[in-house]
């Protein structure tokens, strides 16, 4: 038998793929669209947290203006201003003024022979205590504090 061909059997085939495929670009489409819509909710998520960090750090602020404004307004900064500013003294309470440090003396224990050896001996047992890789460290790349070390102790 022979098979006789309508024009429609070929039509068929087309309309099919053509369907498939715009239905594919549609679900595509649509794909893309909830992405960028999850996005743009993480983007906004974030953007939230940062505005609630930033509101905390005001309300932060605000607070601690708030303790210097009552600071302000007590009787302590009050009593203290007027110490500070205007040289007022309240009853009973006596002014202690100096001027310059006492001169060291040429005698005095700073000199002593005694405080140079513990001094050293302080030293030794910093240098004792720290550990190889810093004594490394403080050698190579540090050898001017060195001076300094054995001066403060």
């Amino acid at each position: 038998m022979l098979a006789i061909m309508s024009p429609r059997s070929n039509i068929e085939p087309i309309s099919k793929k053509l369907t498939i495929v715009v239905g594919l670009t549609v679900v595509g489409f649509m794909a893309f669209g909830l992405a960028v819509s999850f996005y743009r909710n993480i983007l906004f998520e974030e953007t939230l947290a940062e505005l609630g960090k930033g509101n905390d750090l005001i309300a932060a602020e605000i607070d601690a203006l708030y303790r210097d404004l009552e600071y302000v307004r007590s009787d302590l900064f009050k009593d203290r201003f007027a110490k500070q500013n205007l040289g007022k003294i309240n009853p009973g309470e006596q002014l202690l003024i100096i001027t310059k440090p006492p001169p060291i003396l040429q005698d005095s224990p700073l000199s002593d022979p005694k405080l140079e050896e513990r001094r050293e001996a302080a030293y030794i047992e910093l240098l004792r205590q720290m550990p190889v890789l810093e004594h490394w460290k403080l050698y190579l790349f540090h050898r001017d504090r060195i001076p300094k070390i054995k001066e403060a102790l």
